[in-house]
C-alpha cells in the first residue's frame, strides 16, 4: 500500500485501487452485487485507471501540507538524521537555511534550523534519565528513540556498566504518532443491491516506540503500548494487555478487516498480550515481547459465553478473524487446538478458500505433528485462538 504523511505529519496507509477492486470481487464472488461482466470490467478498468494516475503523480508522495517548524539541532546529529525527521530532503533543509550554505559540512548544536514540515514531529527535548536497575544502553536508546552510540557520546563520562540511580544526558527524539487508515466496505443497499465503500476509512493511532526485544518465550519488551478500548472488541484485563507497537497496529487493523468482512456484530472479547515491560509472564510459556494475543473465538448468536462446545462456535465468522489476521494483521502463527481446526478447515472451504490458501493457512489435514500452515497446533487452546504477530523488520533486536 502507498505510504505517505497527512498534513498533520501523521504516517498513514491508504488502500490501494486494486485491493477495493479485490474487495468489490469479493462481494461479486458471494453473489452480493449482482453486476454483470461489463460491470465487473468497469470496476477493474477505474482501479487500473487510479492506479496510473497514482503512478505517475507519485506514489504514496501526496502534496500534503507544510508545517513550519524551527529545529533546534542537538549534539551529534546529521542533517540527513533531520531531514528524515520532517519528511524533507538535505538539499530542501540547505535552501531554506543560509547559514548551511555559508558552512558546508558543518552541524553544531544550537543552530535553529526553518523546516517545512511534511512530517510534523514533536520537538526534540534534553531531559535528565535517572537509572533504574535492570537497565541496558540499548532499552534506554530504545525507549527514547535515539541511537546508541549518541547515548553514549551524550555521557562521556558515564562507565559502560553504569549503575541504578545514575543520571544520564538524553535529547529525545520523539516521532509523529503511527496512523494507518483502512477502507471500510459498508452494508449492501438491499433496494439496488450494490454495495459502497466509505471514503472517510478508520484510522488507528498508535504511538512509536513499542518494541519487541528477544523471543516471545523468552524476551521482554519496552515502551510498551496499551491495546485502546474500542467498539470493535472488549479487552478483559487491561493491565495484561500491552505489546509493540508494531503488534497493537496491527491487532486492531486485522479485527476492523474481520467486522467488515464479515459482518459479525457479536462480543469478540480479547485475553492476554503481554505486561507492561514484557518478561515473564504466568502461567503462559510466551506472551513475553509484546508480539502475542489471545482472541476468545467468536461465538454464536445466544450461545452461552462460558460454553466451551465447539458447537457453540461461529465458525464461519471464525474462519474470517483468522484470515483476516493472515491478510491484515502480520501473524507469523494463529495456535488452536488440532480438534478444532477440521471445523474452521470446513468453514474456509465454505467460504470459497481455495486450496493453495487452506494449504498456507491451516496444517489440518496434515499431522498435528507437521510445522506447515500459519494455523498450528497448541494443546489447550480450544475456543481461543493465539495470534503471534511477526517481528518488524525495523526491529533488529525482536526474534522469532
Amino acid at each position: 500500500m502507498p505510504r505517505s504523511t497527512n498534513p498533520n505529519g501523521a504516517l498513514w496507509r491508504t488502500p490501494a485501487p486494486r485491493a477495493l477492486c479485490r474487495l468489490f470481487g469479493w462481494m461479486l464472488g458471494y453473489g452480493l452485487v449482482p453486476l454483470g461482466a461489463a460491470g465487473a470490467q468497469g470496476l477493474d478498468d477505474a482501479a487500473n485507471d487510479a492506479a496510473a494516475t497514482s503512478d505517475r503523480s507519485g506514489a504514496g508522495k501526496p502534496q500534503a501540507e507544510r508545517t513550519a517548524i524551527t529545529h533546534r539541532v542537538v549534539p551529534f546529529e546529521s542533517l540527513a538524521e533531520i531531514a528524515a525527521r520532517y519528511g524533507v530532503t538535505v538539499k530542501e533543509l540547505e535552501s531554506w537555511n543560509k547559514i548551511l550554505k555559508r558552512k558546508t559540512g558543518e552541524l553544531k548544536a544550537g543552530w535553529e534550523l526553518k523546516v517545512r514540515a511534511r512530517i510534523a514531529a514533536p520537538p526534540r527535548v534534553k531531559v535528565s534519565y535517572s537509572v533504574k536497575s535492570g537497565d541496558t544502553w540499548q532499552e534506554i536508546a530504545g525507549k527514547y528513540n535515539v541511537p546508541e552510540g549518541d547515548l553514549h557520546r551524550w555521557n562521556r563520562a558515564v562507565p559502560r556498566q553504569f549503575k541504578a540511580g545514575q543520571k544520564l544526558v538524553v535529547y529525545t527524539n520523539p516521532k509523529a504518532a503511527a496512523v494507518r487508515k483502512l477502507a471500510r466496505a459498508e452494508p449492501i443497499d438491499p433496494l439496488t443491491g450494490t454495495p459502497s465503500v466509505s471514503i472517510t476509512p478508520r484510522e488507528f493511532n498508535v504511538p512509536a516506540g513499542g518494541v519487541s526485544v528477544g523471543t516471545p518465550s523468552r524476551g521482554r519488551l519496552t515502551g510498551g503500548i496499551q491495546l485502546p478500548e474500542s467498539d470493535l472488541y472488549t479487552v478483559r484485563r487491561p493491565e495484561e494487555a500491552f505489546g509493540s507497537s508494531h503488534t497493537i497496529l496491527e491487532i486492531q487493523e486485522a479485527i476492523a478487516a474481520f467486522r467488515d468482512a464479515s459482518g459479525y456484530d457479536g462480543a469478540l472479547l480479547i485475553g492476554a498480550l503481554s505486561l507492561e515491560r514484557g518478561g515473564r509472564f504466568r502461567p503462559h510459556r510466551s506472551h513475553q515481547s509484546g508480539r502475542d494475543v489471545d482472541i476468545r473465538l467468536p461465538k454464536k448468536p445466544g450461545a452461552d459465553k462460558k460454553s466451551d462446545s465447539p458447537n457453540d462456535i461461529d465458525w464461519d465468522a471464525a474462519w474470517k478473524l483468522v484470515e483476516a489476521f493472515i491478510e491484515h494483521g502480520d501473524a507469523e502463527y494463529i495456535f488452536l487446538d488440532y480438534s478444532r481446526q477440521k471445523r474452521l478447515f470446513e468453514a474456509a472451504k465454505r467460504a470459497g478458500a481455495s486450496d493453495a490458501t487452506l494449504d498456507k493457512a491451516i496444517q489440518y489435514p496434515r499431522a498435528r505433528t507437521t510445522n506447515h500452515g500459519v494455523v498450528r497446533h497448541a494443546e489447550g487452546h480450544l475456543i481461543h485462538v493465539h495470534v503471534r504477530v511477526q517481528c518488524p523488520r525495523d526491529q533488529a533486536r525482536c526474534e522469532s
